[in-house]
């Protein structure tokens, strides 16, 4: 059904809500639908959301059953903040209730959902009831709409919204046993032009509108992808829960700087964390929201060495949708006399002022056990909620798990444990296997130097673990879909020669997912002196230092920002040794490349400032969406600007590419930190 995009100028956007069922409707199908499906039910923004006009709804009508799920594009476009959505949603209610041609006493669509992968309830009479819809003439009734917000004939759906519709369809087909990836029978209730009333007709489940009426707005992209989105709903996948950095769920995701090193009053390098709300515009940091353990709602307190912040992710732990923040301090102090045995507190949007600390079990309490010098949050039993996974390196080395939903502060699951200490741990998650349970991978250095990379996989029990990989690891990790396969691949940086057999100057290797997990087999490493990639290998660069993956281009290629924090960069003659500098790196259908490829430094064209010694630019990188455009920005810390001090540059991009001119800094000043705070050491997501 083609429906115009209407985007009228607000002031301001109105907070989402979460959905609940309606009660106002005297529904008398209500106790005849399935009480509790087998799928989880995916985040909803209720009507109050997007500030329905509830004068509008008269009774709704109801089927009996979902047999289909029907997929239209909105139409109008894809240049959008995420932030806007619920006004483009309450745009399209008007449009459907005033256009001449629709005149209807609703928004026709069941539910919206935009390029963030937010899903929006869309026609009243609750969303938990097979509600018949005005979306497909001819199948409104036992079926649900789904509409796409933006053009899917020139433009393409995310993976986010892909993702989002697929949970959304496993969801409402659960409770009648609907095969996500099977057809169904219905019979036309009217004539719509392709097919004629009381015609029956042979369907996907899950249908483009264009399969049961004439298509009139353009959908080829998004039609081209029902199979795998088919696929997904079928899987576990479809009941796990939704990536999210948004704690404050106005749209857009939330940068979050950890200053491990940063004072809290007098105790030096008690850590602290600055999370900094996105906006349209970028990292808004007049709203930022600084946490330490001093801070109301905190688990434990603010002491000297706690290093608050080495380390942080963020996850959905709740199902709130919300986003929860998860963070180690590694220095912490048990209550029973040990040193640095560690902590992992998790703090739950959208206040981010309650929250629960985990601790190592009474048994494994050491000194120097450091518990969350690396994290990482992801639903590994696919049950709905994001769990954490947290790594003690210390003598001996652990690993653990931490379910979601626990509050008991020693509730943690003993993974694995290896003798000796390891350094330099990270953590990743992601599904490499594309059996519909988050994996993670982790990357570390054995204690005679030798950097390992291994693998835990979940499972409907939770995260098992499952092995070295055969290859060399290093020190930071990342995960995405860099060849375009629809399964999730790593890219693990090894920056000092000595740890890996690195090049000279360091470098990064990605490694591919598959049926089977991730292989060794077709693995990519690139540095400096390979093909298309720009500078010079030097010894003690760094290359693979910090590493974030995301697709910037929007081309089905998740690409790489990596940092090199000790590349020297000559200016006017002058040597400006460890200034620092990054690259972003192509994927592409073979892989990573170096084809392509772009440097940037504080040296590069349009972006203020300039390079000195010891800023270490790309000590951190993050390469996420910032303005709820889904498109991925750029942030990218130097822990050592101005002696310490540190900052993180963030530059948009958008549709041509990287815009250097719209770079800002993030220092103490603007953080509100003291100085040597080292800011630009750690960057979430």
């Amino acid at each position: 059904m083609s429906v115009k995009l209407i985007e009228p100028h607000v002031d301001s956007v109105p907070q989402h809500g979460i959905s609940t069922p309606l009660t106002r409707f005297n529904d008398p199908l209500a106790d005849t639908e399935a009480s509790a499906a087998a799928t989880a039910r995916p985040p909803i923004t209720s009507r109050a959301g997007w500030d329905a006009n509830e004068g509008l709804p008269e009774t709704p009508g109801y089927g009996t059953e979902v047999k289909a799920v029907f997929v239209h594009p909105s139409g109008g476009t894809n240049d959008y903040s995420c932030a806007d959505s619920p006004t483009i949603v309450k745009g399209i209610q008007t449009y459907h209730t005033t256009d001449p041609d629709h005149m209807w006493n609703d928004i026709g669509f069941n539910f919206l959902v935009d390029k963030c992968g937010t899903i929006y309830e869309g026609r009243a009479g609750g969303i938990d009831r097979p509600v018949t819809g005005f979306h497909t003439p001819g199948f409104n009734t036992d079926s649900v709409g789904v509409a796409l917000l933006g053009d899917m004939g020139s433009g393409k759906p995310t993976p986010a919204a892909l993702e989002s519709l697929a949970r959304l369809a496993a969801w409402k087909l659960s409770p009648y046993e609907g095969d996500p990836q099977g057809t169904t029978v219905m019979t036309a209730t009217a004539s719509n032009g392709k097919h004629e009333a009381g015609e029956q007709v042979t369907l996907p489940v899950i249908a483009a509108a264009r399969d049961a009426m004439p298509a009139s707005t353009p959908d080829e992209n998004l039609a081209a992808k029902l199979p795998s989105v088919r696929f997904y709903a079928a899987s576990p996948a479809a009941s796990s829960a939704i990536p999210t950095a948004d704690y404050n769920r106005d749209g857009i995701t939330d940068l979050a700087v950890g200053t491990p090193q940063s004072p809290v009053n007098t105790r030096t390098e008690a850590g602290a964390i600055t999370v900094v709300p996105g906006s349209t515009s970028g990292p808004n940091a007049s709203a930022k929201l600084i946490v330490s353990q001093n801070s109301t709602g905190v688990p434990g307190s603010a002491e000297a060495g706690d290093e608050f912040g080495t380390d942080s992710a963020y996850g959905d732990l709740n199902a709130d949708g919300y986003a929860d923040l998860v963070l180690g301090a590694p220095g912490e102090d048990d209550t029973s006399g040990h040193t640095d045995n560690g902590y992992v507190v998790a703090l739950y949007g959208p206040g981010l002022d309650t929250g629960v600390g985990y601790n190592l079990s009474a048994a494994d309490l050491v000194n120097g056990a450091r518990l969350g010098d690396a994290v990482t949050v992801s639903d590994f039993n696919s049950d709905g909620k994001a769990d954490i996974f947290a790594i003690a390196p210390g003598t001996p080395t652990s690993w653990w798990v931490y379910d979601s939903g626990s509050t008991a502060t020693t509730s943690g699951r003993l993974l694995t444990s290896t003798t000796g200490t390891v350094t330099h741990p990270d953590a990743t998650s992601g599904d490499f296997d594309k059996d519909g349970y988050a994996d993670v991978a982790i990357t570390y250095l054995d204690p005679d130097g030798t950097g390992r990379v291994m693998l835990f996989k979940g499972s409907a029990t939770g995260l098992q673990p499952n092995g070295l990989l055969g290859s060399s690891g290093g020190r930071t990790i990342a995960s995405g879909d860099i060849n375009g396969d629809d399964i999730t691949d790593i890219v693990v940086g090894q920056p000092y020669t000595a740890e890996s057999g690195a090049h000279s100057g360091g470098q990064v290797t990605a490694f591919y997912g598959s049926s089977s997990g991730i292989t060794t087999a077709s693995a990519t490493t690139l540095h400096q002196d390979s093909d298309g990639v720009p500078g010079a290998a030097e010894a003690g660069d760094a290359m693979g230092a910090a590493v974030s993956v995301g697709d910037y281009n929007l081309d089905g290629y998740a690409d790489l920002l990596t940092g090199l924090p000790n590349e020297d960069i000559t200016r006017d003659s002058v040597a400006r040794t460890n200034a620092g500098a990054t690259l972003l790196l192509p994927g592409s259908s073979s892989g990573l490349t170096g084809t392509g490829s772009l440097a940037i430094n504080q040296d590069t064209t349009d972006i203020s400032g300039a390079t000195e010694s010891d800023d270490r630019f790309g000590s951190a990188v993050t390469l996420t969406d910032l303005r709820g455009t889904a498109q991925p920005d750029i942030a990218i810390g130097a822990d050592g600007e101005n002696s310490g001090d540190g900052t993180v540059l963030q530059i948009d991009i958008d549709a041509t590419g990287v815009v250097f001119t719209s770079g800002l800094y993030y220092g103490p000043g603007t953080l509100g930190l003291p100085a040597a705070s080292h800011i630009g050491q750690t960057l979430a997501p």
